[in-house]
C-alpha cells in the first residue's frame, strides 16, 4: 500500500491504523543514538542520504532541517495516537542536548579560562546543565558553589575591574622595590666574605652562605619583574580611567585570574600578582 506522506516520516496507516513503518524506524532510533553520540545534523543528513529512503514522497534528498524535524517530533515518543518508536529515556536526553545548543553563548565566556577556585586556586569548571540555574566547580577539591548567574558574575568583574581602571594605584604592591631589597643580600655577602677570609674555611657553611645568597638575589630579580609589570599595568590603565564599560582587552592583558568567591564576589588577580 502506497504510504500518505501526510503523516510522520516512519509511520503508515494501514486498515485505519497507524502503524510503524519498519526500515523508517530503524533510521529514526539510528538518528538519536548518532546525535546524542555527537555527530552533527549535517552529517546525519547525509548518512539518511544513503539510505536510499525519502523523507517525503516529492523530497528531493535529507538535509538538517530535516533531521532536526525528527528530533523534535514528540510524537515518536508519546505515545498517542501513533505507536512509540524512541524510548522516552532517549527522548529526554536528546531534547535536553537540543535545548543546550540552543542557548544563546554565555556572556561570560571570556572568563571561564581565568576563574579560579578561592580554596586550592586550580581552575572553576563552569555546569550549565540546570541552566539557568549555573553552578560552579573544582575537580580537585571539590569545591561546588552557585547557582549564579551569569550577569550576575559578570557584574561583580566589571564593578570590581572599572574601579581598578578609576583607581590605578591599587595595582601597586604594599611595599616599595627599595624596601624589598638588599639588607639581606648585603648581611649574606658580608657572612659569605668572613667565611672565606677566615684561616680554615668551613666549606659546607660557605656553600650554604653562597647558595642563600643567590636565592635571595633571584628572589630579588622577581620582585624588580612584578615591579616592571606594576608599571605596565598602570600605563594601561591610565587611558582607561573614564570608562563607563569593561574593555574587554584590557582586561585579558592585565589580569592573571578571576578568584570566585562562594557567594558569588569575586577579587581578580593582576599579572604583577597583586590581588584586589
Amino acid at each position: 500500500m502506497k504510504k500518505k506522506r501526510y503523516l510522520p516520516f516512519g509511520y503508515q496507516m494501514i486498515k485505519g491504523q497507524y502503524e510503524v513503518v519498519p526500515e523508517e524506524s530503524k533510521l529514526i532510533q539510528k538518528i538519536f543514538h548518532q546525535y546524542l553520540a555527537g555527530i552533527s545534523l549535517q552529517r546525519l543528513a547525509k548518512n539518511a542520504e544513503e539510505t536510499g529512503l525519502k523523507f517525503r514522497e516529492n523530497a528531493n534528498g535529507w538535509n538538517k532541517n530535516m533531521i532536526a524535524r525528527i528530533l523534535d517530533d514528540e510524537r515518536y515518543w508519546s505515545g498517542e495516537p501513533f505507536p512509540t518508536i524512541i524510548s522516552r529515556e532517549l527522548a529526554i536526553k536528546v531534547t535536553h542536548l537540543r535545548r543546550s545548543k540552543a542557548m544563546p553563548e554565555s556572556p561570560i565566556r571570556f572568563l571561564l579560562k581565568k576563574t579560579t577556585c578561592p580554596q586550592c586556586g586550580e581552575h572553576l569548571s563552569r555546569n550549565s546543565k540546570d541552566f539557568p540555574r549555573i553552578f560552579w566547580e573544582c575537580k580537585k577539591c571539590g569545591t561546588r558553589f552557585g547557582p549564579f548567574s551569569d550577569e550576575d558574575i559578570l557584574k561583580a568583574v566589571s564593578q570590581k575591574f572599572l574601579n581598578l581602571c578609576r583607581n590605578p594605584g591599587l595595582a601597586e604592591e604594599m611595599e616599595s622595590l627599595d624596601n624589598k631589597l638588599s639588607l639581606k643580600v648585603t648581611r649574606l655577602t658580608h657572612e659569605i666574605d668572613q667565611t672565606l677570609n677566615q684561616r680554615q674555611v668551613e666549606p659546607e657553611k660557605a656553600l650554604s652562605l653562597i647558595l642563600e645568597c643567590a636565592a635571595e638575589k633571584y628572589r630579588v630579580c622577581q620582585m624588580g619583574r612584578l615591579d616592571h609589570r606594576t608599571w605596565i599595568i598602570q600605563e594601561k590603565l591610565k587611558e582607561h580611567s573614564e570608562d563607563k564599560e569593561m574593555d574587554r582587552q584590557l582586561f585579558s592583558q592585565i589580569i592573571e585570574k578571576v578568584i570566585l568567591e562562594p557567594k558569588g564576589s569575586v577579587k581578580l588577580q593582576l599579572i604583577n600578582e597583586k590581588i584586589i
